[in-house]
């Protein structure tokens, strides 16, 4: 795994959230998808990286072979809308998970710190940070217990019965993600965020070599793309 300083990773979920509104052709889309796909596959795991990255690449098979043909006015719309969502996502989706699954709290926290955030403001961003992450853990536990007891354990179930899924699934996973966030804003606190004193960290953010190399490739090529007709 790739170790990065969260800085870096910040400003790279920055070009990412920049480049989802830049309008650009399919071939360049794909070479700027691959630089963030490699990137999620350092800084995570590459099975993660391979599964988003399949799903772009059919999408954009579709895109470019299926979509000129007409089968149901409805599907075509559906998987063409879907389509669109998915690759406009796709840049902060990777950079969001890269930063998410390799940076801890505490380096988040100290580098809010030091751009002299204020200090709700850096509860609530921490609590948010670990939120998601715990969520979908929650969320892999509760698809476990259903399928000890025989439910959802085919592929599909819940696309055949979506009913069924609010019951069994949305419902407690909305139970469990309020327990959650008041659990993450209670840790916050006990770790001592809200102190008034002058804060101290043992988290010491330097940018190393990979560091520089990262930020100038990322620079020159946000710069030409954005700049690009």
């Amino acid at each position: 795994m790739l170790k990065l300083d969260i800085r870096v990773k910040i400003l790279i979920l920055i070009f990412a959230n920049v480049l989802m509104f830049k309008t650009m052709s399919i071939n360049m889309h794909f070479i700027v998808a691959v630089f963030f796909t490699l990137y999620l596959g350092l800084c995570s795991n590459f099975k993660r990286m391979s599964k988003l990255f399949i799903v772009y690449i059919l999408f954009t098979i579709y895109e470019l072979y299926f979509s000129h043909t007409v089968t149901l006015k409805i599907i075509d719309s559906f998987l063409l809308l879907t389509s669109l969502m998915y690759k406009t996502l796709y840049f902060p989706l990777c950079a969001g998970m890269g930063l998410v699954s390799s940076s801890k709290v505490s380096e988040l926290i100290s580098f809010l710190r030091s751009i002299k955030l204020p200090k709700k403001v850096i509860i609530v961003l921490a609590v948010l940070y670990r939120f998601f992450p715990v969520l979908m853990t929650d969320y892999k536990l509760i698809k476990s217990s259903l399928k000890m007891k025989g439910i959802g354990v085919s592929k599909g179930y819940y696309l055949l019965h979506p009913f069924k899924f609010f019951e069994y699934v949305f419902v407690p996973y909305v139970i469990i993600s309020t327990n959650i966030a008041n659990e993450l804003s209670v840790s916050c606190l006990c770790r001592g965020i809200d102190n008034e004193n002058k804060p101290t960290s043992f988290i010491t953010m330097r940018f190393k070599f990979q560091d520089y190399l990262l930020v100038l490739f990322s620079i020159v090529a946000f710069s030409y793309i954005m700049f690009m007709r």
